[in-house]
């Protein structure tokens, strides 16, 4: 017995100072054995430990993966859990407050008293998303724990859960000052250069797009980011101003949605001033981006409506790419009504895409309103530009109308295909709900691997949006991964 103890414990020592190696691969090895340990409590508190060590995210599962395992081996450990996701469905912050008190028992980290804005928004955001994906972490109680849909769930959850807490590291002072420094600097070099110029955009780009490789204080550098727009969205020049809301747009595309109060109380207050054209079609488009983000309750429906009748084609253009967030609010019917004016009568093409796209993917609850945008659409199927034919095919599959996959095979099979439509199939095909069956995705994946083999890629083509051969041969890349791997 004696013997059988010390063996334990020089064996539990050998595998912690595996756990501190400076190998990921040796670190989640390590792990993967603590995890199936016989003294539960000292495995999930060394693996508590690890994962507030892991030096980046990028290895995080590594460690996240054996200590979920850890947890669901304790029936009580587990039970308690199950009972904390369900007790906080709707309170995420209350959530987080649980969990790191569950943690520090362990002796981990400390109890958060207080659970910021941006964390419990990111947190309710990704359990909203596992519920959309068909996962109910606040149901894990009435599941087999024996099962492997109850380990995936429960482990899936427990990931999610403290990577967003861990993700919410605070910069150091100096970091903190550096980094301002060096957004305001940025931001001062972009300001003699024209508004949406290739040389604005490239050093926009270097001020909102995530750092690589990733780290832990990402999102706190985000927020200071977002925190320096702002400001400058804020300023009584027209020219700063204007910058301050291109930059903000970069933002939105780039990063999650953080500050969100501030960043609508900005946009809601630029939007209750006379802006020039070029500067309110950017405070619409940003708009829209945050409501695709994270639905807000209010979206600025009538804000959108009125803009269509805009001079500006910009204007009209992002009015009608955020009005799809009519669907379901009292305006829903005149939405699709102004949506449909919009796109068989505006002039401007762009202004014509962006109606059709909204039409697409609007989510109305009445169903005249549904079949309205259908009947709209289908007329559109021979359109002559590529992008509202898209539209017009992306709509039928997103309602699962008959035929409509039949459509994007046959835009696929043409010699001369647009990116609109691999575009179209990485997308639909992305939703976990698409309709798609085996056998289309079969089809699909065989016909974007024949553009593959073809050089699609480096064919001549006019898109804005793909204009280099890297820019498609991305996009295909990532249709056939989406179409490999189903959500």
């Amino acid at each position: 017995m004696f013997f059988r103890g010390r063996r334990a414990r020089e064996r539990r020592q050998s595998l912690s100072e595996r756990l501190g190696s400076p190998e990921a691969e040796v670190r989640a090895a390590a792990a993967k054995e603590i995890a199936e340990d016989r003294d539960r409590v000292w495995a999930v508190r060394e693996l508590a430990g690890a994962l507030d060590r892991e030096p980046t995210p990028e290895t995080f599962d590594g460690i996240a993966g054996p200590f979920g395992d850890a947890l669901c081996r304790d029936p009580a450990t587990r039970q308690r859990i199950e009972r904390m996701f369900a007790s906080h469905v709707d309170d995420p912050a209350g959530l987080v407050r649980d969990w790191t008190a569950f943690l520090a028992e362990y002796g981990v980290g400390a109890a958060m008293e207080t659970v910021d804005d941006d964390l419990a928004e990111e947190v309710r955001g990704r359990l909203r998303r596992l519920r959309r994906q068909g996962w109910r972490p606040h149901e894990l109680a009435h599941m087999r724990p024996d099962s492997v849909a109850y380990m995936v769930a429960f482990g899936t959850t427990v990931e999610l859960l403290h990577d967003a807490i861990l993700r919410a590291a605070p910069l150091t002072a100096e970091d903190a000052e550096r980094a301002r420094a060096q957004a305001r600097d940025a931001l001062e070099r972009a300001l003699p250069h024209p508004a949406d110029s290739d040389e604005r955009g490239d050093i926009l780009l270097d001020v909102c797009e995530r750092p690589d490789p990733e780290s832990w204080t990402d999102r706190s550098l985000a927020a200071l980011r977002i925190e320096e727009v702002l400001a400058l969205c804020r300023s009584a020049e027209p020219d700063r101003a204007a910058l301050g809301v291109e930059a903000l747009e970069y933002l939105l595309v780039y990063e999650d949605t953080l500050k969100r109060a501030a960043v609508r109380e900005t946009l809601d207050r630029l939007c209750a001033q006379d802006q020039p054209p070029h500067t309110l079609a950017k405070v619409l488009r940003c708009h829209a981006q945050l409501q695709n983000e994270r639905e807000t309750a209010d979206p600025p429906v009538d804000l959108y409506l009125t803009s269509l009748s805009h001079p500006d084609g910009r204007v009209r253009a992002a009015a009608a790419f955020g009005l799809d967030a009519g669907g379901g609010l009292p305006q829903e019917a005149r939405a699709v009504a102004a949506l449909i004016d919009t796109m068989d009568h505006d002039p401007d093409i762009a202004v014509v895409r962006s109606a059709a796209n909204s039409l697409a993917l609007i989510v109305c609850s009445e169903e005249a309103n549904t079949l309205a945008a259908s009947a709209a659409l289908a007329h559109m199927a021979d359109a002559v530009d590529a992008r509202v034919r898209a539209s017009s095919v992306e709509g039928a599959l997103f309602r699962n109308e008959a035929g409509a996959f039949a459509r994007l095979t046959a835009e696929l099979e043409r010699p001369d295909v647009e990116p609109a439509f691999v575009e179209v199939a990485d997308f639909i095909c992305g939703l976990r709900n698409s309709g798609a069956t085996d056998e289309t995705r079969a089809s699909l994946t065989r016909l974007l691997e024949r553009l593959g083999r073809s050089e699609w890629s480096e064919l001549s083509c006019d898109d804005d949006l793909y204009p280099d051969p890297e820019d498609r041969a991305e996009l295909l890349e990532k249709a056939l991964e989406t179409l490999r791997n189903p959500a």
